[in-house]
């Protein structure tokens, strides 16, 4: 779907964590305009420390070894490690430069009842050596809780502007059941870069045109300019902002709302920059099911099915990676 316009108003969500309740009608009321217009918003009053995470994530990426990379790599880089979402996503000398490491749920232990299972999308996690990376495991954990917290208060705002009541998605949102992932990317700056993809316009690209397969994403980036949205105007460029939180409909809600909410088409823009780009994509546990409905009997026809989170999310992932390549 093509948005109506790339507008990126943002929006103090902070509201949503206290008791007024016609402060959060304000808050829902500018997120269903944000959902029905770019389909992107800025997130303030979100209480992240957004330096030190920047702070933590370079330090990162500057002190790991190629050895390091290589031993936390997935399967797709290192078929010696069988974790396909966990783990280091190499770059690849002349091929590919972006690199990132993605983590899960710190509550996925050998303890965790879907991991003595072994069901899919599940794993636990592997860090990079505590002596070389003093702290990096303890701040990771600690901000995954602190954007699952944060994730959970914009859905009360998603519920509200669909017509719910606050809590509507809140039985389905549990911390110990979550396949959130958080990706800490790293886009560098190199004198000579790999061949990058070219959109149908011409556009250099670094990640070409995709949804994003989750609930809702929350991207802190650094402030260079690289997103784009695809309107009813063609690909529109999204302002940057080194301060606060781009967030977005997954095509789950999307699937939930019959596009109500649709998931915005974007695509990454190729710059020759130092950058990070940490997205925190927000999922269900496996089990959940939820009906889809029509917010305002917006949606005519057929009403979408019920799919278990756990078969969306594997589904959508390997799509999109059929699609756009391994990262």
């Amino acid at each position: 779907m093509k948005m109506p316009s790339a507008e990126v108003p943002t929006i103090d969500v902070s509201p949503l964590f206290g008791a007024d309740a016609d402060a959060k009608k304000q808050v829902a009321e500018q997120i269903n305009k944000a959902c029905r217009g770019s389909g992107f918003f800025y997130a303030s009053g979100h209480g992240v420390d957004v330096q030190r995470l920047q702070d933590v994530v370079n330090e990162f990426h500057r002190t790991m070894t190629a050895a390091e990379k290589h031993e936390l790599a997935i399967n797709a880089y290192n078929p010696a490690n069988p974790r396909v979402r966990n783990g280091y996503y190499k770059a690849i000398e002349g091929k590919k430069a972006v690199e990132s490491f993605c983590y899960l749920n710190p509550d996925f232990d050998e303890d965790h009842p879907m991991i003595r299972a072994g069901v899919p999308g599940h794993e636990v996690n592997t860090w990079p050596d505590a002596e070389r990376h003093p702290g990096f495991r303890e701040f990771c954990e600690e901000y995954f809780r602190t954007m699952f917290t944060l994730s959970k208060g914009l859905m009360r705002g998603f519920a509200l502007a669909l017509g719910k009541d606050e809590l509507f998605f809140e039985p389905e949102l549990r911390e110990s059941e979550t396949l959130s992932a958080v990706s800490l990317i790293r886009y560098p700056r190199l004198e000579t870069y790999p061949p990058v993809k070219t959109g149908p316009d011409g556009e250099p690209l670094s990640f070409e045109d995709h949804f994003d397969v989750s609930t809702i994403t929350v991207l802190f980036q650094t402030a260079v300019q690289n997103l784009q949205v695809e309107t009813v105007d063609g690909w529109r460029d999204l302002p940057t902002d080194s301060d606060n939180f781009l967030v977005n409909a997954g095509t789950y809600l999307a699937h939930l709302t019959h596009d109500y909410f649709p998931a915005p088409l974007h695509r990454v823009k190729f710059v020759n920059a130092e950058r990070l780009s940490l997205p925190f994509f927000f999922h269900a546990g496996n089990d959940t099911l939820i009906q889809p409905f029509s917010p305002d009997g917006a949606h005519e026809g057929e009403p979408n099915e019920a799919v278990s989170y756990g078969d969306y999310l594997r589904h959508g992932l390997t799509a999109l990676i059929k699609k756009n390549g391994q990262t």
